[in-house]
């Protein structure tokens, strides 16, 4: 029961953050997670709110009492969240020039951008095409 509580903890993490090189999906990030540090997170962050931040501070001050195998898997796993989120984050600014030119129709939300920029056949620039990949939007 309790492991199954910081695994629901870890995807809900995942699940609610909104990501350039390349990114790990949310899911993927939070299997890490769950599998490295499920009992780790049970033993020593039990009652930290549903923030990815929060987990990490509680895993970091508590690194002398976590699994070796969580202490290398949870920083990459926070690091890949952050990528995907900054990728994410960056998807509007990077592919403005092309929501401009191909896209000026599109309403502003992000979602109808993507939707217009997946129908180009061609012309969509190519950091936009990443920026779209990196932030899973593909």
């Amino acid at each position: 029961m309790v492991r199954g509580r910081s695994i629901a903890l870890v995807l809900s993490i995942a699940a609610a953050s909104p990501v350039l090189a390349e990114t790990v999906n949310f899911e993927s990030s939070a299997a890490i997670l769950g599998e490295s540090c499920g009992k780790d997170i049970d033993a020593n962050c039990f009652g930290v709110n549903l923030d990815a931040q929060r987990l990490k501070e509680c895993l970091s001050r508590n690194q002398d009492s976590v699994s070796a195998q969580c202490r290398a898997d949870y920083i990459k796993a926070f690091d890949a969240i952050q990528k995907r989120v900054a990728a994410r984050a960056a998807v509007r600014r990077i592919c403005d020039r092309d929501k401009q030119k191909f896209c000026a129709s599109a309403q502003n939300d992000l979602g109808d951008i993507l939707g217009c920029l997946s129908k180009v056949p061609r012309g969509v620039t190519f950091g936009c095409k990443q920026a779209i990949s990196e932030a899973g939007y593909h």
